[in-house]
């Protein structure tokens, strides 16, 4: 399990060598980092799990495995993109070059020099401390970015997707969403009498009643999307449905809605809602489609209420 550190830097020695861990630490006892240390191949494979360093100090020479190779068991061990720097005696152009190959960043030869040592420890710790810092600072953009553009396109109040989600990327997701024998169709849905609502129960029942009701709406359009399309309107765009699947929907909303109690006050109080319906045609225009859904659903609201009512029937 990883330990979290005291938020110091922690530097890992993996050397079979007694006696050179000692010199690295003599080197490093004035940096204000955490040391901890290996012997084998599988002690460091432990210690990055438990310590997850910052900079490895890595033996190429170790009693039970080969540097190299080990450094890829090494990586997929660290979750922190810690800095591999290759201690070695060997002095040949070729390990040199074998080391950076296998991603090293940087390879110091036995016996090394005190100062050539920690300035080279020093300067990975400080370029490694300056990196994770833009990390840190990406992540919080790119979280910050996601937030927004989730503000951006989501309602206040219900959560739902508000009409910039229309306007925006609504067209795209009809376009991958249309083929075969299924159907886009737009659902234009009002809460009957809602301003009785208000009126009677006050803005806060009212803020309760399209809360309650939107999660109903999204309960039944988790493979489609809703949006609040403005005071008591909502628009749901239900994606690869047959006419059925549409108009099934459509009426179990009705009717949960119907059968709700908005809990309020000491008993509640239930809506109703009338629901207008069209399938999306590819020449039209969002704005034309959409248009002809609200015609259904005002159709509806002249003759009853409560009800769901297909356009291409009136």
């Amino acid at each position: 399990m990883y330990m979290e550190n005291d938020g110091r830097q922690t530097v890992l020695i993996v050397d079979d060598s007694l006696l050179i861990c000692n010199q690295i630490r003599l080197a490093l006892k004035e940096e204000d980092i955490n040391i901890c240390e290996a012997h084998t191949g599988q002690e460091a494979v432990e210690q990055i799990k438990q310590h997850q360093p910052d900079l490895i100090l890595l033996d190429v020479v170790l009693p039970d495995a080969d540097g190299y190779e080990l450094y890829g068991t090494l990586k997929e061990a660290d979750q922190k993109n810690a800095v591999i720097i290759f201690l070695t005696s060997k002095s040949s152009d070729e390990d040199v070059v074998r080391g950076f190959s296998v991603g090293a960043c940087d390879y110091i030869k036995k016996p090394f020099v005190k100062a050539e040592l920690q300035s080279r420890i020093h300067a990975h710790l400080l370029q490694k401390k300056q990196k994770d810092e833009l990390d840190r600072q990406n992540r919080e953009l790119r979280d910050s970015m996601e937030k927004l553009n989730y503000m951006a396109y989501r309602d206040g109040l219900t959560g739902l997707y508000n009409r910039r989600y229309v306007v925006g990327d609504l067209l795209e997701d009809v376009r991958c969403c249309t083929a075969g024998d299924v159907e886009t169709v737009f659902v234009m849905a009002d809460i009957d009498d809602f301003k009785l609502v208000n009126d009677t129960y006050g803005h806060d029942a009212g803020d309760m009643a399209l809360v309650c009701i939107a999660n109903i709406l999204e309960d039944n359009c988790r493979n489609h999307r809703v949006v609040r399309w403005g005071g008591e309107e909502f628009l749901m765009i239900l994606f690869r449905v047959t006419l059925e699947e549409a108009y099934e929907i459509s009426e179990k909303v009705r009717r949960q809605v119907e059968q709700f109690v908005i809990p309020y006050g000491a008993e509640g109080f239930s809506c109703t809602m009338t629901l207008g319906l069209h399938v999306f045609k590819p020449q039209e225009a969002l704005e034309e489609g959409i248009s002809c859904a609200d015609k259904a659903l005002y159709h509806g609201k002249r003759n009853g209420k409560n009800q769901s009512v297909w356009y291409e029937s009136l």
